[in-house]
């Protein structure tokens, strides 16, 4: 299925979902509590980039906005958006921020909220903070919506949640070890699924894929292998796990910040003699920083509970520090048989620019090739990067460096 066409069935699932009543709370930043606001009645909607919208409205966005933000706000000011509230991040981002901002301003009929994060991480002061934070969000959400939080409620929640991102989590293990027990084209599909719209029913046909997928791994005898990868990978720690060296061809790694895995799938699969089987693992914002948060375990206060397992995913550089991102990607590098490294950047995004030279030095630390790629939301470079990319795993595959 192509960029265009998860799309399209994204926008269409979110259209039936508010026809048939549902109150739709759309989020930008991909750490948010989803539990929660499933548990208020709301339907949590991951608000992301639409390449068909061109930005018009430079006017109403200071000059450091990032070319994400500023396809988001064109999409609203184009009537793209049709949401009963959205939540913007606090403390993790300047362009976020300021257009929350301008947000209120433009559209003040808009139900705008805000949840705002530690700026240090891990800490116990922080998973306090935090707590508080999403205590507050959940008393203004009932508040505004009028639908009060239960414990059932609650506990479905997590359960529902909890189940996806395990599986999810091996389909990204099951790659690792063998690319073609599962597209990475349809992993990304099942995640932008259920983050655009966290049902039972995605989840059951995730569910479905998963007996297929788990069944292959058991007939070929790497399910145990499998099983401890994932293990090592929410924990971050892979001093205990060595992959093979898995022969000649490409196998990359793609990192970098609030980038659709998609736009990249896209484009390798356009390429000729390339396609998305090379990609073995993301460190991208959408796929793996999000899905890899440890499981909520409701074991003393609820919003405790659910600070701890959000800020335990991978999170930002100034949030975790440079030092701790660099050591775990040159384990993933040395560890996983990874040979190549596509380090995506989003368009005038401070933090991507900051990070990608030392993610760069780290894959040469290590002697793996890497290659930048400088991106908007709408593609507009598309053929530049597609022969970016074609230069790089045929460099890749000739043995260079």
């Amino acid at each position: 299925m192509s960029y265009v066409e998860i799309i399209e069935n994204s926008e269409q699932r979110l259209k039936q979902l508010a026809e048939q009543g549902a109150a739709i709370i759309g989020y930008i930043y991909p750490h948010v509590p989803l539990e929660l606001f499933l548990a208020h009645g709301l339907t949590p909607s991951l608000i992301l980039t639409n390449p068909s919208t061109r930005g018009g409205f430079e006017s109403s966005l200071q000059t450091f906005s990032c070319s994400l933000t500023r396809n988001i706000f064109s999409q609203r000011m184009n009537g793209v958006l049709s949401l009963d509230g959205i939540v913007f991040p606090g403390n993790t981002c300047d362009a976020l921020q300021n257009v929350s901002d301008v947000w209120r301003k433009r559209f003040p009929d808009d139900k705008v909220f805000r949840l705002t994060y530690p700026a240090r991480i891990p800490s116990e002061s922080a998973v306090r903070f935090f707590a508080e934070e999403l205590k507050i969000l959940s008393e203004t959400l009932e508040k505004t919506f009028g639908h009060e939080m239960s414990d059932d409620a609650l506990l479905n929640a997590i359960s529902l949640t909890n189940e996806f991102r395990d599986i999810i989590q091996f389909f990204y293990a099951c790659r690792l070890i063998n690319p073609e027990s599962i597209s990475y084209s349809d992993l990304m599909g099942f995640i932008r699924a259920f983050l655009t719209t966290p049902t039972s029913d995605i989840l059951d046909d995730i569910k479905t894929r998963y007996e297929t997928v788990d069944s292959l791994m058991k007939e070929n005898g790497s399910h145990a292998s499998a099983v401890s990868l994932k293990d090592a990978l929410l924990k971050r720690n892979l001093e205990d796990y060595s992959l093979p060296s898995t022969g000649p061809g490409s196998r990359l790694l793609v990192v970098g910040g609030m980038i659709e895995p998609q736009a990249i799938t896209d484009m390798l699969n356009e390429i000729g003699e390339v396609d998305e089987s090379i990609i073995v693992l993301d460190l991208l914002s959408f796929g793996f920083k999000t899905m890899f948060s440890p499981p909520i375990s409701i074991d003393g206060d609820r919003y405790i509970a659910l600070a701890k397992s959000i800020l335990g995913a991978p999170l930002e550089p100034t949030q975790e520090g440079l030092p701790e991102r660099v050591k775990f990607l040159k384990s993933l590098l040395t560890k996983l048989s990874i040979n190549g490294l596509i380090v995506c950047e989003q368009s005038f995004c401070d933090p991507d620019e900051f990070e990608a030279p030392s993610l760069v030095k780290a894959a040469r630390d290590v002697g793996v090739p890497s290659v930048r790629l400088p991106m908007d939301p709408e593609l507009s470079d598309r053929a530049r990067l597609e022969v970016k990319i074609q230069t790089f795993v045929e460099t890749l595959e000739n043995g260079g460096a």
